[in-house]
């Protein structure tokens, strides 16, 4: 069997999360990290395979760095879950990076500006994993996944892909 060349994936859904007062809770610099805790609110997921809406009480419990060259750097770490619109629940947890230049900091962080700035001015990825009890999605149980994330007004938008 031949390795395959490239990554292909193909589109999953588009995933809206509405963030809890849309500001991170910052719980300060500790010994060991830095770490901000972000509530979801809730949320809407629409694809042709899974759409339904994300359920409030999820959280984003992210760490925050900086790189060399000032950029703000956050690990990302969410746990959410999802009930598609025919009942099933979906937990989904993903980690990622999101990397945001300084020169964009202050619009990134500014919800009357954020989704005027250019995707490719920044960069914002996760790897969500999918775990369901029901049958009907057992097939995200196995599937591995990427996502392309953006900053919105009220929280975040994911465009995820299952690869192949």
């Amino acid at each position: 069997m031949a390795e395959p060349e490239i990554l292909r994936g193909s589109p999953l859904c588009t995933v809206d999360i509405r963030l809890e007062d849309n500001a991170p809770l910052p719980l300060g610099k500790s010994p060991w990290r830095n770490r901000r805790v972000s509530y979801i609110a809730g949320g809407t997921v629409e694809g042709e395979r899974v759409r339904g809406e994300v359920l409030a009480g999820g959280g984003d419990w992210s760490e925050l760095g900086q790189g060399a060259d000032g950029a703000a750097l956050t690990l990302i770490d969410v746990r959410s879950v999802w009930k598609t619109h025919d009942g099933a629940l979906i937990h989904v947890t993903y980690g990622g990076r999101l990397v945001i230049p300084q020169a964009v900091l202050g619009a990134f962080r500014d919800p009357a500006t954020v989704e005027t700035l250019a995707t490719d001015s920044y960069y914002f990825r996760i790897q969500p994993v999918f775990e369901t009890a029901d049958p009907r999605y057992d097939w995200l149980n196995a599937l591995v996944a990427v996502g392309v994330g953006r900053r919105t007004a009220a929280g975040v938008r994911y465009r995820i892909a299952g690869l192949e």
